[in-house]
């Protein structure tokens, strides 16, 4: 039997997996976006091309490593280790382990008592369907991601460069930002399970990408929240050549 304390362990490294990756690919894509879109921004990072071309590659192969090692079956840790933690120990999921857990939390055990009236139960059936929507992406990701990881990132099994970018072609940043918001939105249904007994209902995130202004909010994703600091950061860079414009 495991306890809650190690299946809240197991989501933690999850967590930390999900957002790293994410944060590694939407830097990447936030800079890729800024440079395109202004002339004189792209100039003035050509003064120094081999760092940034060195930053640019090395976070696309960070989140590429990152997001294998979330579906990768052999590993240790990787999203089916958790559900199936989760799946195999139910009862970590019931009214009285929710309580037990807000009192080891530190509120009373009354208000500990009424907080978990009403609160949702999983069951069979939850764990079977986040399990079928874990399936789908694992195609995806198998499909048109893990050679790219493999063969180009992880291993250099290829050093053709037509053979190169016929794969990265396949590897749509659409198709990702997709995989990477339903990891996160699988972190935050099993986060509301665990700590406040909401049914697992996955809520897939629409990554707003900074446009200006904007306006932080605390329910940004660590993807939104690094493409911001990359706008940032550019906007300052250029502040005085903008000003004098």
């Amino acid at each position: 039997m495991v306890t809650d304390i190690a299946f809240r362990d197991e989501l933690e490294v999850f967590r930390k997996e999900e957002q790293v990756a994410q944060q590694y690919f939407f830097a990447w894509l936030q800079i890729r976006t800024e440079l395109a879109a202004d002339e004189k921004l792209l100039d003035r990072i050509n003064d120094t091309p081999l760092f940034w071309i060195t930053a640019h590659h090395a976070l696309l192969l960070a989140a590429f490593v990152a997001l294998g090692r979330v579906f990768d079956q052999r590993s240790r840790h990787n999203v089916d280790v958790l559900l199936k933690m989760a799946r195999n120990n139910k009862a970590i999921f019931t009214q009285d382990a929710l309580r037990a857990r807000k009192i080891r939390e530190g509120v009373t055990p009354v208000f500990a008592a009424e907080y978990v009236l009403g609160k949702y139960e999983a069951s069979d059936a939850d764990f079977r369907a986040l399990r079928g929507e874990v399936a789908k992406r694992r195609r995806v990701y198998e499909e048109l991601f893990r050679d790219v990881r493999d063969k180009i990132f992880a291993h250099k099994e290829l050093s053709d460069r037509d053979e190169m970018n016929a794969l990265l072609g396949r590897a749509t940043i659409d198709e990702l930002k997709s995989l990477f918001g339903f990891l996160h939105a699988l972190h935050e249904a099993l986060w509301e399970l665990l700590f406040n007994g909401r049914r697992p209902i996955l809520c897939l995130p629409d990554f707003e990408l900074p446009t200006r202004p904007r306006t932080p909010s605390h329910s940004d994703a660590p993807g939104e929240i690094v493409a911001r600091d990359v706008a940032t950061f550019f906007d300052k860079l250029m502040a005085p050549a903008r000003a004098g414009a």
